[in-house]
C-alpha cells in the first residue's frame, strides 16, 4: 500500500488525523523497508556500498558481450558494422565479485532479469561498439545499485529528527486542546438540566 493512499483513506479533513495518518503511514514505510533486512549493520554495509561501487568495478571477465547490427538510421554504417552491444551478466558468477545482499536485491528488485537468471541489457545509440559497450556497462551499474538503493532506508538529519519532534508535540497539543474543547461541550449539555 503506498504512502499517498494511506494519506488519502486516511478520510479526515482536520489537519491533526492527517499528520496522525501522515506519521503512521511513515512509520509503517520505515518498518517495511527495516524488515527487509537482517541487520542494522547490514544496512549500514549497503549503504556502504551503494556509496563507494563503481562502473570499473565490475569485472569484464563475468561479463559476456557480444556485437551485432544496429537498427534504426544510418545507412551504410547500420548495414555493414556491428556496433549494437549486448551485455550479459548471469547473476550465479556474479555471486564471486558482488556481496550476497546485491544479488538478493538485484533479484527481488530488478525487471531486467530472465528466467535463466541473468541481467541482458542492449545499448545502440551510439555509431561506436566501444561506446555502446560503455553505455551498457553504465546501465548494469545503475541497475545494480537502484536495486539495492530501492530497499535502503536514507539518514535522518538532526534537523529533520528535530523537526519531527517539533511536529509530534504541535500535534500532541492539537489533540489535548480538541479533547477539552469535547470535554467542555459535553459539560454544557449535562448543566442544562440544572436550570429548570
Amino acid at each position: 500500500m503506498s504512502l499517498l493512499f494511506r494519506l488519502r483513506s486516511s478520510g479526515s479533513s482536520s489537519r491533526t488525523p492527517l499528520l496522525s495518518a501522515t506519521t503512521r503511514a511513515f512509520a509503517d514505510w520505515r518498518h517495511d523497508i527495516a524488515s527487509k533486512w537482517s541487520s542494522q549493520e547490514e544496512i549500514e554495509e549497503a549503504r556502504h556500498w551503494v556509496e563507494t561501487f563503481k562502473v570499473d568495478d565490475i569485472p569484464k571477465k563475468h561479463i559476456v558481450i557480444t556485437y551485432s547490427a544496429s537498427s534504426g538510421p544510418g545507412g551504410q554504417n547500420v548495414n555493414k558494422l556491428s556496433t549494437k552491444a549486448t551485455l550479459h551478466l548471469s547473476l550465479k558468477t556474479a555471486s564471486e565479485f558482488l556481496p550476497g545482499f546485491v544479488v538478493k536485491k538485484v533479484r527481488e528488485n530488478s525487471r531486467h532479469l530472465t528466467k535463466d537468471d541473468e541481467i541482458v541489457l542492449q545499448a545502440d545509440e551510439s555509431r561506436k561498439q566501444s561506446e555502446n559497450m560503455q553505455a551498457a556497462f553504465h546501465r548494469l551499474h545503475q541497475i545494480l545499485v537502484s536495486s539495492v538503493a530501492a530497499d535502503v532506508p536514507g539518514v535522518t538529519s538532526a534537523e529533520q529528527k528535530q523537526r519531527v519532534a517539533q511536529l509530534q508535540k504541535q500535534e500532541a497539543q492539537q489533540r489535548r486542546k480538541l479533547k477539552s474543547i469535547q470535554k467542555d461541550k459535553k459539560q454544557s449539555r449535562r448543566s442544562r438540566g440544572d436550570d429548570y
